[in-house]
């Protein structure tokens, strides 16, 4: 492996640990465990699939796209009905920057799409963790607050559940990407 073969890992598992680091202390444990898990996940998800050979573009973007805009859409209905307030009080965690990261993440889930047009690696890394963070772990999380909170309704719950179904379809396309890969290798 050559020098500029390794960076792309290295970049992003100090991306990934100063994410961790940030929310940990500006958020709280609670988002750190959603945020920085999904992350990790994500990272070594990435190192043993795409890392090594990017996805189809053809077969990934559209999918991924449909993500991003359903995660944009259910970030619309967080900022509506309070989410950061509500996820502050039954966690105790301090989630003042929601807005400012909303628009941050979905800026960069934007310029990774046309990342993959490229066979980025990076792009790679955030398609595994838009769909195992924001997509799945997210969804998950979204079904328990309301059972912790003791209500029928968390903020996002509505929506959630378009960018769960996308996602865990996302990653099986990955998966199956892979998999035919290594079948042709062999």
């Amino acid at each position: 492996m050559t020098r500029i073969e390794i960076l792309p890992p290295i970049v992003i598992a100090l991306i990934v640990a100063s994410l961790i680091y940030f929310v940990l202390n500006f958020v709280g444990p609670v988002a750190t465990l959603i945020i920085g898990g999904s992350a990790a996940l994500g990272y070594f998800a990435w190192l043993f699939t795409t890392y090594k050979k990017p996805a189809d573009p053809k077969a990934v973007l559209p999918l991924y796209l449909l993500i991003v805009a359903f995660e944009l859409i259910h970030m619309s209905e967080e900022s509506m009905t309070d989410y950061a307030g509500r996820f502050g009080s039954l966690f105790g965690e301090n989630f003042s920057i929601f807005a400012p990261m909303v628009l941050l993440f979905g800026g960069i889930w934007v310029l990774a799409g046309i990342g993959l047009i490229y066979k980025n690696p990076v792009a790679n890394f955030i398609v595994w963790f838009v769909a195992i963070g924001p997509g799945v772990a997210n969804g998950i999380a979204h079904f328990v607050f309301p059972v912790l909170a003791g209500t029928l309704y968390f903020p996002g719950l509505i929506t959630v559940i378009f960018p769960f179904i996308a996602s865990i379809l996302l990653i099986n396309r990955l998966l199956a990407g892979t998999r035919q890969i290594s079948i042709s290798v062999s």
